[in-house]
């Protein structure tokens, strides 16, 4: 009896566990795809609660009619099943949704029910169960009740720091999946039949063999792949197309970097960085806010040998990755801080000459680097006549511009003088690459800088793209820490198309697309519908039913 209680409590562990691994591990299937916004997250929530929830009626309903051990073995055996399905099903799913022309908010609601609802009801269905078989008398019900959701919530709280902490910086999104499904069906096909035993072990070498690795969440589409790895914060891949090498980030293009030269800037949008020492002659000190591949600063140690350069990134694997990958030097004049931009602008006292924030993605802007609070900060770092250089991707006109003239308003509030640039020839209504130039003196003059400054091809960009037209800022918002909602604002831009324009227009970068194994993911679908059947009708079918109490068939 008390092996019994014990295997009782390891399911209802293992499922509070595999709860919060499929959340946390789901979502770096669709960050890559719909971006990390709050519209993402509270559709995966929102999703495995309501999973949740069904499952928890589903399960009270279940064992009330159905009060048998074998009965709780099969949902969890086949909660492992769809567990394992899911990073196959991914390609599936999100491929689908995506024909659909569906934009971020639905998308990500959409694709979140098809990859993570099916496993958490299962789940869901094992705490009320576990209740019933564990309670003999209902004097004891309240008891049973707290102490078998007590033990859930603590594998749920074990799953989300073990899958935070552990098993995403550790290993890939598939096999974090692999672990919880095949744990979960090898605890419970203990008591159940052969089978059971034999589909486990057939799914073990399948997977497990070159040709479950057939199944990927995330692939280059042309280019060969050098890495791609999970960090903290980002799905990362290094892919290399001839002699252009690309640091994407949550399945966008962060980084590139020629290898013949890798000092040459390769996206246009990199060269407008140099703005910050052209209007600022004398600067000694520029801090860049996101690394990535480390283009800009590179550039910077070649052009202004005499220059400081400091570079805070807060994903340490880019970090990593960046010297691995993209000829990043080990020179004194190059300070590199493991840090968020803002709690480091909060920590240091030093003044710096120039400022450059490139920390904002299409699909993702950190909301406290938008802010009036941030701007205040960011300005008090800088030196009497310093200059920020922000890019940002919206357009300048249209539905997707919402973004790029409220973080306008929002800086005219800090910096006297500020200049918008559109970074390539796109129209302005298309997204793009736009730089913005904040200066922390009235005087600053960008026409007068550029005529003495030697880079004519900068001086070329700026006047090709030098957008005066600003428009009447009332209907815009001024962000602040208290009020900031970027995700509403750049969610008509996630939804358009984006290329991140190069120097030479006959170079093309290595395209980012879902592939997969869809084969795998149909025979793992079918499967589990098989075995849940058979299941039924082989273990809990008409014989243990007539042997149930007769008070169970009268309720």
């Amino acid at each position: 009896m008390r092996l019994e209680r014990l295997r009782l409590l390891s399911l209802v562990f293992l499922s509070g566990f595999a709860v919060m691994a499929i959340e946390l591990a789901g979502s770096r299937l669709l960050t890559p795809v719909f971006g990390s916004s709050v519209f993402v997250w509270g559709s995966i929530i929102g999703i495995v609660l309501s999973s949740l929830a069904a499952g928890y009626y589903l399960g009270g309903r279940v064992s009330d009619r159905i009060p048998d051990a074998r009965l709780l073995d099969t949902i969890v055996f086949t909660g492992g099943i769809l567990a394992i399905s899911v990073p196959y099903l991914s390609t599936i799913s999100i491929e689908a949704v995506l024909s659909l022309g569906l934009e971020e908010r639905w998308g990500a609601l959409i694709s979140s029910l098809a990859l993570l609802a099916p496993s958490n009801l299962l789940l869901g269905m094992v705490s009320p169960f576990a209740v019933k078989l564990m309670t003999r008398e209902l004097r004891e019900l309240g008891t049973s009740a707290g102490y078998l959701y007590a033990v859930s919530t603590l594998g749920s709280i074990f799953g989300t720091f073990g899958t935070v902490f552990i098993l995403i910086p550790a290993t890939d999104i598939r096999s974090i999946f692999l672990g919880v499904g095949f744990t979960l069906m090898a605890i419970s096909s203990l008591r159940l039949g052969l089978p059971s035993k034999a589909t486990f072990a057939a799914m073990l070498i399948l997977l497990l063999s070159p040709i479950g690795l057939l199944g990927g969440p995330a692939l280059a589409a042309t280019g060969r792949v050098l890495e791609a790895r999970e960090t903290p914060y980002n799905s990362l891949v290094v892919a290399v197309s001839g002699d252009i090498q690309i640091l994407y980030l949550n399945g966008l293009p962060h980084s590139g970097m020629s290898i013949k030269e890798p000092d040459r800037l390769v996206f246009t949008y990199t060269k407008f960085f140099e703005l910050a020492v052209a209007l600022k002659r004398n600067a000694e000190r520029v801090l860049f806010i996101g690394g990535g591949g480390f283009s800009g600063p590179k550039y910077f140690l070649q052009e202004f040998p005499s220059l400081v350069v400091e570079v805070v990134e807060i994903d340490p694997v880019v970090i990593e990755v960046a010297r691995k990958y993209f000829d990043v030097p080990d020179e004194p004049q190059l300070i590199i801080h493991n840090d968020d931009g803002r709690v480091f602008l909060q920590k240091v006292e030093r003044k710096f000459d120039g400022i450059i924030i490139d920390a904002y993605a299409k699909t993702y802007i950190p909301y406290h680097l938008m802010t009036l609070e941030f701007f205040r900060l960011v300005k008090n770092r800088l030196s009497d006549d310093g200059v920020v250089v922000s890019n940002i991707i919206a357009s300048v006109s249209g539905d997707t511009s919402e973004i790029l003239w409220s973080a306008y308003k929002t800086m005219s509030q800090v910096f006297p003088r500020i200049f918008v640039i559109k970074a390539s020839e796109t129209p302005a209504p298309l997204v793009q690459n736009i730089i913005i130039i904040a200066c922390a003196q009235a005087g600053c003059d960008l026409a007068a800088a550029l005529s003495e400054w030697q880079n004519r091809e900068l001086a070329d960009l700026v006047s090709r793209g030098l957008w005066t037209r600003i428009p009447d800022l009332t209907e815009y918002r001024i962000l602040t820490d208290n009020y900031s909602p970027v995700e509403s604002m750049i969610n008509p831009v996630t939804g358009r198309p984006y290329s991140v324009e190069l120097e030479s227009g006959d170079h093309g970068i290595p395209a980012m697309l879902m592939a997969g194994s869809n084969s795998l993911a149909i025979v793992i679908v079918f499967l589990a519908t098989v075995y849940w059947v058979g299941s039924l009708i082989a273990d809990v079918g008409p014989r243990r039913m007539e042997r149930l109490p007769a008070q169970v068939w009268r309720r």
